[in-house]
């Protein structure tokens, strides 16, 4: 279970909010007196927090509580960079792992793919196609990696590269892996994002993939997102680092999707990654 201790300090500067911040971040939702218990100050100091952390970006504000941010604002990418740190780099190192030396592999944008990208240095020989300048910064110094990224417009929220021109780049490729996130994971299956344009993009990817992993840590399924971006059954296996809710494990299980949970271990590394339970009856 993620913990505070996940979150680096300095989310904020103040010391009581990312503290607030991170309790949040670990349960997706608390109440205004658990908070004030935990923080050891009166309930309207944390009123006065929430509102102005709301103000802000960093949370959602709710009567008698509240939770992470509103399904069509992303979190800032600073904040993103320093949650659920260990889950991600298992998470990647997972992936990493399953990469084809000497194969094509699609990066798309988010702050777990870059955790994927610093993974691949134990590959070789990569032609690495991404539509996130963050991610191209991370490999492009690598001498047998051919990195590779489209013209387009740049998103501030996560340097990611959308739009017309990134499209078209990218129908000229057929990639053996493609690696991608994503806000949120429905119960039903659908997966979530924030923005349609980097939707798009993504989409061309998927089709054009051989194999689509996704990497989402246990957040995600529990996340509030308003963007449809596509649907489990196409995907080939999802990464994360606690099993998914039983009905969402289920229809992975019918879909055969592909399960992989990857726990940290107490150094914030990872341990031995394993199948999730299949349901009863599966």
């Amino acid at each position: 279970m993620t913990s505070a201790s996940d979150f680096a300090p300095g989310i904020t500067g103040n010391p009581r909010y990312d503290r607030l911040l991170a309790m949040i971040g670990a349960r997706g939702h608390m109440r205004i007196d658990e908070l004030a218990s935990l923080l050891g100050v009166s309930p309207q100091t944390i009123r006065r927090d929430i509102r102005k952390l709301s103000g802000e970006g960093f949370l959602s504000r709710y009567h008698g509580g509240a939770a992470q941010p509103s399904s069509v604002i992303n979190v800032a990418l600073e904040q993103r960079q320093v949650t659920h740190v260990a889950a991600k780099r298992a998470i990647a190192e997972a992936i990493a792992a399953r990469i084809a030396d000497r194969s094509t592999v699609f990066l798309a944008s988010g702050t777990t793919v870059e955790y994927v990208a610093r993974a691949l240095d134990a590959r070789n020989d990569l032609r690495i196609v991404t539509t996130s300048l963050r991610v191209a910064s991370l490999l492009y110094a690598r001498r047998d990696f051919d990195v590779m990224v489209p013209g387009g417009r740049l998103r501030p929220q996560n340097a990611g590269i959308v739009g017309p021109l990134a499209e078209e780049f990218l129908r000229g490729f057929r990639a053996d892996t493609l690696v991608m996130s994503s806000g949120a994971v429905d119960p039903d299956g659908t997966l979530l994002e924030y923005d349609i344009n980097e939707v798009a993009v993504m989409r061309i990817m998927m089709v054009n993939a051989r194999q689509v992993f996704l990497a989402v840590d246990h957040t995600k399924f529990h996340a509030t997102v308003s963007v449809k971006l596509a649907g489990t059954g196409e995907i080939d296996a999802l990464f994360t680092d606690e099993p998914p809710p039983a009905p969402l494990a289920a229809l992975l299980a019918q879909q055969q999707v592909e399960v992989l949970v990857v726990p940290t271990d107490a150094r914030g590394g990872k341990s031995d990654s394993h199948p999730a339970p299949r349901p009863a009856g599966q």
